[in-house]
């Protein structure tokens, strides 16, 4: 049987670093999970939208989804996989889980960075793009201003 790699417990002697419960640590590698704060675990954007389609896509129960996405209902418990389900499809139901914020993305990244994008994600992107060159333009627009304002008060201790 091959052997799982170890999974790195974060050491600190810093009084504020929250460790780990220890039901959470062979899940600290895993992709889907962003944090935790005790035993809760927070999911990454991701996961909502895996979870949901192994669920109505792949026809999986809330469990057999949790498990897929590599979390281990034998040690976090099944309650966790349905409590995680639940909200999902709730999300879903809501129109909260395939909303793209735009805000999420980065606008100083060029276009020819961001790869493939969905047209929502695209649009997302754009948003956001936009929203970092006005911020540019306007900061290119006081330069003259500041460089006048250093030169002026520079020649008046002469």
């Amino acid at each position: 049987m091959p052997k799982k790699p170890e999974t790195k417990i974060p050491v600190t002697d810093a009084p504020d670093v929250e460790l780990p419960p220890e039901e959470l640590v062979p899940f600290l590698d895993n992709p889907f999970m962003a944090d935790f704060h005790g035993s809760t675990i927070v999911y990454s954007k991701d996961f909502y939208v895996a979870m949901y389609k192994k669920i109505h896509d792949d026809g999986m129960t809330y469990v057999q989804a949790y498990n897929a996405l590599g979390f281990d209902t034998k040690i976090l418990g099944e309650n966790r996989a349905n409590s995680a389900g639940k909200r999902v499809m709730k999300m879903a139901e809501e129109n909260r889980l395939f909303t793209v914020d735009p805000s999420s993305y980065d606008g100083s990244v060029p276009m020819e960075e961001m790869g493939n994008l969905a047209p929502e994600e695209k649009m997302a992107y754009l948003i956001a793009r936009n929203a970092y060159l006005e911020e540019l333009v306007e900061a290119q627009k006081k330069i003259p201003f500041e460089l006048e304002d250093m030169f002026t008060s520079s020649n008046k201790g002469k």
